[in-house]
């Protein structure tokens, strides 16, 4: 008897071994239009085991073999499919999953359920969902919709400023189908360029970034297109009260193939016409934006797919006066442009690659010219960044709980921070200077994934990057560790560590409202900024009334920010001291200073996915403070985007198909700004201006030429010294929704911003008063520019 419990012993590990497996994947899309979809759940019953769909709608589980298996494929806001299979073979299963007609589509979802995910501070949400929400002018916005999430803040009111976790808008990593967008404003950054129309899905990363992401310090949006639908030919568009959309969809060969094409337009220059006409004046003056997306798509197979997909949008303001012997004009546009190629490939049916190569570029421009008698005076200024990407990444899934990643990155950045040229008959010497810099950026990446018995799952890894630019090269190690545990049923606690590094840098002039932000690769002199961030927190889902509740706690150190020096203007920097090397830096170095940032806070959200009610509050408690060597005396000051308190409410009743409500409510502390602590006057200051313009750079200018006034001048203190008033307003929207024949619906909103009509500041400013004995009061006074505004919009879907 011993021999033969000793021989069995021998012979298990051999008979475990032997044990073969075989593996079901396939790609997962929505029925009607062949859709691929994204964190689709993929349950293996009988192993109590699974896995969710990538980026691409790919999914694929290695299991022993079995008689048959039970596979249950659900999505939230689609009907879960369940299939019994025999698992004696590798099974290449393609699924198409069916939109539910009574189900709520989810509002803000994470990729996966928090107790199967090792992803913190991950969120996702759709077009559908950015569509529900009311919004300024009617015009649902992406952006406007994050900012409603805790951890994001908005610049100022009808900004579109986005500060994460204390980063500025220069530190959130902003991309379109992988190519990356340098400024994602539009109107001045009252609204973003993504199009609802075009958009699938974006997702907010701010915290424990995957090693395939990098390049910026504090967030990841991440915005992908429409692929268009393979099966038959629809479209949606609608009209507001300044835009109108459209968009359209179909089969280029049915169930292979498929096209997307969206387009988007202003009509503000056409609108403020006849307001100019009663002014009775010479002046004319337009502004307008417009975008336009479209993707094709083409299905080589089941084991080749290829993507191309590209975006162009632009900004434009004009505008021309003739002012006695005096003729002006003057504008300003600004335009981004994308251009993406993917290829999917499937080595075998554990092994997902992708290959893309990625365009991407942005260019502002300004322009002003002045006639006088014979004179004349031109200048132009330009400035913008290109990037040229070549991307591949694999994805090797060896079970259902161990997957791993690896892939790489290549750019060439093409910086183009100044360029400047002066034209004036006055004068022929007319300077002219043009700055130009090539940067490339190397980056290799991988990433391990291992569940330990549905209790303690870990994600580590690591991202070595590399930046060379004018013969110097950084090297920036980037380790990164997420961190699971699953405290009990449905409560899981989370941490998660990551090192960033950000070779480029924005110029940004706080005091200038427009979008003269300069793009600059760090150099000799100016190192990449880099942060550290660790954050802790917690998970619970409650099941029966789809709440889930999360609380984070997070810290951020940041070095080698930069900002500009006191007094320093983008404007003329480049042209007055050339593009000359001066004491080894060139001029624009010359005008900045670095220095370092710390930020820390707490994060709740809690929120309902599903029934008739719907949304979420968020609330964050967060400190921001910055250090320079030159600005305000070396000292650490809270940085303007500092608040302390951060609260949103959003909620959304569809009571049937017919009517959906939505409300939101925002409340913020205020901004800290930097205003004067003492004014005085001072006469002949307009000479200096005078002096310059003749003196530095040959230019005569009717305008300030031989001017004598008084002038007040302002003595400041310390950075970022008063705080302005608590923003906060109440938004309420209702959707009438009609359904016609031949499927053609039809989408009445209406919807009430800031419904208490509160007065929020925009921006401070110090006014004078003249008094009754003719002396000057100096006093603070705030512009207010949106009280209670009432939209209405007209959308339909065929």
């Amino acid at each position: 008897m011993k021999k033969i419990v000793f021989a069995v012993i021998l012979t298990l590990p051999l008979i475990v071994f032997s044990q073969k497996k075989y593996t079901v994947s396939g790609y997962i899309s929505e029925q009607g239009s062949k859709e691929l979809l994204e964190g689709v759940s993929v349950y293996i019953q009988e192993y109590g085991t699974g896995t969710v769909s990538n980026t691409y709608g790919f999914y694929s589980v290695t299991l022993p073999e079995r008689d048959s298996i039970t596979i249950i494929y659900s999505y939230v806001g689609f009907t879960s499919d369940t299939l019994k299979v025999s698992f004696h073979s590798h099974q290449l299963l393609n699924i198409g999953l069916l939109q539910g007609l009574n189900l709520k589509e989810v509002t803000v979802r994470a990729e996966k359920p928090a107790s199967e995910t090792v992803q913190m501070s991950s969120i996702k949400i759709s077009a559908v969902e950015v569509k529900s929400i009311p919004m300024l002018l009617g015009e649902k916005d992406v952006f406007k919709t994050l900012m409603l999430l805790p951890g994001v803040q908005s610049g100022t009111e009808g900004t579109s400023g986005m500060y994460v976790r204390g980063g500025g808008p220069d530190q959130n990593l902003i991309i379109l189908d992988e190519a990356t967008i340098y400024n994602a404003n539009h109107l001045l950054g009252f609204f973003s360029v993504f199009n609802g129309d075009a958009v699938k899905s974006v997702e907010l990363i701010k915290g424990g970034f995957p090693a395939r992401y990098g390049g910026r310090l504090s967030s990841i949006i991440d915005v992908n297109m429409k692929e268009g639908n393979k099966s038959s030919y629809h479209g949606e568009g609608g009209i507001g009260l300044i835009a109108a959309h459209a968009m359209v969809e179909g089969p280029i060969v049915k169930n292979k193939s498929s096209f997307m094409v969206s387009a988007r337009r202003t009509y503000l220059d056409v609108l403020i016409q006849p307001l100019l006409k009663l002014t009775e004046s010479d002046m004319t003056a337009g502004y307008f934006f417009y975008d336009l997306n479209a993707k094709l798509n083409y299905d080589f197979g089941d084991k080749n797919k290829l993507y191309v997909s590209g975006y162009f949008g632009m900004d434009k303001f004009y505008m021309s006066e003739k002012d006695y012997d005096i003729n002006m004009k003057a504008g300003l546009f600004w335009r981004n442009g994308t251009g993406t190629i993917r290829w999917n490939h499937l080595f075998s049916n554990k092994i997902f690659s992708n290959l893309s190569f990625i365009f991407s570029d942005y260019t502002m421009k300004i322009y002003t010219q002045e006639k006088y008698d014979k004179d004349v005076f031109n200048m132009y200024y330009k400035s913008g960044i290109r990037d040229y990407s070549l991307k591949y990444d694999v994805t090797y899934i060896l079970s259902p709980s161990h997957s791993f990643f690896i892939g790489g990155v290549f750019t060439l950045h093409e910086f183009r921070p100044s360029t400047l040229m002066i034209e004036s008959t006055d004068t022929t010497d007319n300077p002219s200077q043009s700055i130009k810099i090539n940067g490339l950026e190397y980056a290799l990446y991988a990433e391990d994934e291992i569940n330990i018995r549905n209790k303690f799952k870990i994600n580590p890894g690591i991202r070595l990057g590399m930046f060379s630019v004018r013969g110097k090269t950084y090297f920036s190690p980037e380790p990164r560790l997420n961190l699971s545990y699953n405290i009990k049923s449905n409560l899981d606690g989370i941490s998660n560590y990551a090192m960033m590094y950000q070779n480029i840098h924005l110029l940004s002039s706080s005091n200038i409202g427009l979008p003269t932000d300069l793009w600059v690769p760090s150099t000799n002199n100016i190192k990449p900024q880099r942060s550290q961030q660790i954050a802790l927190g917690i998970v619970y889902d409650w099941k029966k009334p789809h709440l889930s509740f999360s609380l984070e706690g997070y810290y951020k150190k940041m070095d080698h920010m930069i900002a500009y020096k006191e007094g320093t203007s983008f404007l003329f920097m480049d042209i007055v001291d050339g593009d000359l090397p001066k004491n080894g830096k060139l001029a624009w170095e010359e005008s900045i200073t670095t220095g370092k940032g710390w930020s820390y806070g707490m994060e709740f959200l809690v929120r309902r996915t599903l029934g008739k009610f719907s949304g979420w509050i968020g609330y964050t408690l967060s400190w921001t403070q910055q250090q320079f060597d030159e600005l305000n005396f070396g000292k650490k000051f809270y940085a303007r985007y500092d608040r302390r308190h951060d609260i949103s409410v959003v909620l959304m009743y569809s009571p049937n198909s017919k009517i959906n409500l939505s409300l939101t409510w925002v409340y913020a502390s205020g901004n800290a700004i930097t205003m004067p602590e003492s004014i005085y006057y001072q006469e002949g200051m307009n000479e200096v201006l005078t002096s310059f313009m003749r003196n530095k750079l040959g230019i005569f200018n009717p305008y300030i030429d031989n001017v004598h006034e008084m002038n007040f001048v302002e003595s400041y203190g310390e950075r970022n010294n008063v705080r302005m008033k608590a923003f906060h307003h109440l938004d309420v929207g209702i959707q009438f929704i009609k359904t016609h024949k031949r499927n053609w619906k039809s989408i009445w909103e209406l919807s009430i911003y800031n419904v208490y009509n509160h007065k929020n500041p925009f921006f401070y400013y110090t006014g004078s008063e003249v008094n009754d004995d003719g002396t000057y009061t100096q006093k603070l006074k705030q512009i207010c520019i949106f009280p209670i505004i009432p939209s209405f919009s007209y959308n339909f879907q065929f």
